[in-house]
This record gives C-alpha cells, sequence and structure tokens, in this order.
C-alpha cells in the first residue's frame, strides 16, 4: 500500500501561498491544504487553485478548534464557500459551524467536495465519543469525516488506530492524535484505514503540534517497507453509517 500524505500549508499573502503551494507540489504529496486562517488577504484564490494540479483543500479553523481564525463565523463561512467558487477541491467544514446545512448545500453546488471536521485540541476522548460525533458527521454525508484530538499520552494512539480499524471501511475517515505523543498515530493512520494524513512542506512550517515534515514521512514509510509515490485523486465513496 502506499500511504497518502497531505502537505499543509500557512502562507500569510496570496504571493506566499502560490510560491508555497508550487514548492509543496514538487515534494509529490498526494494532496495539498490551505490554510486560510493564516492568511491576511484572501483575493487571490483563483490563483492560488491555479498553481497546482494537486487536490486542493482549504481549510479556515477556527480557534477553538486550535487554528487562528478569529473571523465572525458568517465571514469565515463564506470564505469557504468563496474557495469552493475558486475551484477548490475539498473544503474543510468543522461539525461545529453555525449555519451548517445552509453552508453544506451552497459548497455542494459548486460541486466542491466536503470534509466535515471535529478537532480536540486539549484531550482524547473515548472510542464511544468518538463513534457518537462520527455517527453526527455521516449523517451530513460529506465525503471525508475528519476527527482529530490531543493524545496526552502514548495509550492515546491506541484509540485512534482502533477506532480506524472499526470504521474506516463504512467511510473515508482522517483520524489521528495532535501533540508530540500524537505522531505516532499520525505516521500509522492510513495503515489503519485512514484517507491520507498531514504533513509540513518543511521545518518550522507546522500547522498543528506533533507534524512531521512530508520527507521525515516519506523516509519513515520507506525504512518500514511500504512504497510512497504518485499522486491520489478523490475518489467518490458514499459515506454510509453501519452501525458503531
Amino acid at each position: 500500500m502506499r500511504p497518502k500524505i497531505c502537505v499543509s500549508i500557512p502562507a500569510t499573502t496570496t504571493r506566499e501561498a502560490v510560491e508555497a503551494v508550487r514548492s509543496a507540489e514538487d515534494r509529490d504529496p498526494d494532496l495539498i491544504e490551505l490554510r486560510l486562517d493564516y492568511m491576511w488577504g484572501r483575493q487571490g484564490l483563483e490563483e492560488i487553485r491555479s498553481a497546482t494540479r494537486l487536490p486542493l483543500i482549504a481549510t479556515c479553523r477556527r480557534a477553538d478548534q486550535g487554528g487562528l481564525s478569529e473571523d465572525r463565523e458568517d465571514c469565515r463561512l463564506r470564505l469557504l464557500v468563496r474557495a469552493a467558487l475558486a475551484s477548490f477541491d475539498l473544503i474543510d467544514l468543522e461539525l461545529s459551524s453555525t449555519r451548517l446545512e445552509e453552508t453544506i448545500d451552497s459548497i455542494r453546488e459548486t460541486g466542491a467536495k466536503l470534509l466535515i471536521s471535529w478537532h480536540d485540541p486539549r484531550r482524547t476522548p473515548p472510542i464511544r465519543t468518538l463513534k457518537e460525533i462520527l455517527h453526527k458527521q455521516m449523517s451530513l454525508r460529506p465525503d471525508i469525516c475528519k476527527l482529530v484530538g490531543t493524545a496526552n499520552t502514548v495509550g492515546d494512539n491506541l484509540r485512534y488506530l482502533s477506532f480506524l480499524e472499526q470504521k474506516s471501511s463504512s467511510c473515508r475517515l482522517v483520524s489521528f492524535g495532535m501533540g508530540p505523543l500524537g505522531t505516532i498515530s499520525r505516521v500509522l493512520s492510513p495503515l489503519f484505514g485512514g484517507e491520507f494524513t498531514y504533513a509540513s512542506a518543511e521545518k518550522l512550517t507546522e500547522t498543528a503540534p506533533g507534524q512531521l515534515t512530508i520527507s521525515e514521512l516519506a523516509e519513515i514509510y520507506k525504512r518500514i517497507g511500504l512504497s510512497w509515490h504518485g499522486v491520489a485523486t478523490l475518489r467518490d465513496k458514499t459515506v454510509t453509517d453501519e452501525g458503531d
């Protein structure tokens, strides 16, 4: 198997984003995420989209979900819809967003795919709680579900890996632990059914604690005998709920 890697870009300007996206593409990831909550100016979304042939994810993470965005919620959601209109392939929308269904409808009208996310920047919940959150996400019929907490012990990683092993057959699922102790589940999550894992393009550009660079991830996968090369597509797969 070949684990899929998404490189996350924390650029602050359109020019910086274009350059960072092009540079990231040279590192051969499967997808690229643009973190709009890091950007000061957000007028060049079409230019950024045209800078890469890879699938591009738009994310504007709220501060309470571990991001930097302190925008009014209606402005933040409009920005995500603008990214969809600019032909970003996948829009990351938090489960706790206001006007959730209205925003989902607006995104789907553009043809963009939908990732419904949930984050806990403090802890790792029990697997039962992860399943309950996933059930809520799946009721919205997204293309991908993402559940990410924070690993406070090495053992917390086992919850994410077990959760993936149990639920990834019923939906496209991303799940791991943030923080230095969560690096284990970041690396191993694709091996347990995770759709992809995240990496930074290079050192000092991490967008979340515990994030490795794409070079570090690729080297780990190589050392344990896994191939890693090529470009992923956002394949179609219907999300279904098959019990707990």
